[in-house]
């Protein structure tokens, strides 16, 4: 790392000093080994990495000249957790933010996880000027709203020219995400409108939830509590769809995503439960295997390729700000009627 100062490169032994130390026990922190640091000379070490914002860059000798060409064009991806890599849904928004990147000319750095930037080191290698000229944060209230979370995140978005955050928002950030309440709203209006009032939910505690109600209120129904269930994946959907059948004998299921509806119709299938006759299910994403379940899902489709070129658009567009009044764009949802919540004699 170049000092700001004096244009002098922060070297390793400029951490050693700081953190009382030889550079032999700073290159065993930087590299895992293969010697074993205590914990309390790894964590002066790491203080002194991230007071001096040392960065161990391959690309040092080019960054210490002050050229910064190196970042033109290139941005960097922050996810909420390893599951993300996991889930069809963020896939898809990872696949359409890279290919709008490509089509504009622009390159993806680097794809981590946020809790990797905890790692001073890592930090200031990757989440710095000459190295990305924007980042893209995806999913980052899925992070535990602690003081030092937000101070990293804060520290993320102050580092780097141009930041936006997707499915989410942070204060002067501008942001893309989709209506949750909306999104839950719609689907569970088109079950209700076809007599369905015992209507439970299974899915994430966030605005859908709200949206789930909403829609009941206005349908004059009281939303029983007992019938409302937090799932995020497909495995927890199916475990909250166990305890939903011993609590009571709903003919309708919201599922808070398409993942946790799969994990629903597996379990409603062990148990002898016929969609769409015995009960209708409809969900929230519209991925792609969401046409190839048996029945098909209906489900609110959610333009995750607008998504994509939202985030690219606002990162290289020339009138891109950060700032308090920082906007946010809402793309539309739609939804997509399919096989699990028509009934066979109304086909």
């Amino acid at each position: 790392m170049t000092d700001q100062h004096n244009s002098r490169i922060i070297t390793q032994e400029d951490v050693a000093r700081r953190a009382g130390v030889t550079r032999s026990i700073v290159s065993y922190v930087i590299n895992n080994g293969p010697r074993k640091v205590s914990e309390e000379t790894r964590n002066r070490v790491l203080s002194a990495i991230k007071e001096l914002e040392y960065r161990p860059n391959k690309h040092a000798q080019m960054l210490s000249s002050a050229d910064a060409t190196i970042a033109e064009k290139y941005i960097g991806i922050v996810l909420a957790g390893n599951h993300m890599f996991k889930r069809p849904y963020y896939g898809s928004i990872l696949a359409g933010i890279h290919e709008h990147a490509h089509k504009r000319d622009w390159h993806i750095r680097f794809i981590r996880v946020f809790e990797d930037f905890n790692n001073p080191t890592l930090f200031n290698e990757l989440i710095h000027p000459n190295e990305i000229t924007g980042v893209i944060l995806l999913g980052l209230d899925q992070v535990a709203p602690t003081p030092d979370n937000n101070a990293l995140i804060q520290a993320i978005v102050d580092r780097v020219e141009r930041a936006v955050c997707v499915e989410w928002e942070w204060p002067g950030v501008p942001s893309i995400r989709f209506d949750l309440q909306k999104a839950a709203y719609q689907a569970t209006s088109h079950l209700l409108s076809s007599g369905h009032h015992k209507t439970a939910y299974i899915g994430p505690e966030d605005k859908r939830m709200v949206g789930f109600q909403q829609a009941l209120w206005e349908n004059k129904i009281t939303p029983d509590l007992r019938l409302i269930l937090s799932a995020s994946e497909m495995q927890e959907g199916y475990n909250r769809c166990q305890e939903l059948l011993h609590i009571g004998s709903p003919d309708a299921i919201i599922a808070g995503t398409d993942e946790v509806a799969m994990g629903i119709l597996k379990c409603l299938q062990e148990n002898g439960i016929a969609v769409p006759n015995d009960l209708v299910l409809a969900s929230i994403d519209n991925i792609d295997l969401s046409r190839f379940t048996i029945p098909s899902l209906t489900t609110v489709d959610i333009p995750r390729d607008q998504i994509g070129f939202h985030a690219i658009d606002i990162l290289i567009s020339d009138n891109h700000r950060k700032g308090v009044s920082a906007f946010a764009i809402t793309v539309p949802t739609q939804l997509i009627i399919r096989e699990s919540s028509i009934h066979h004699e109304n086909k």
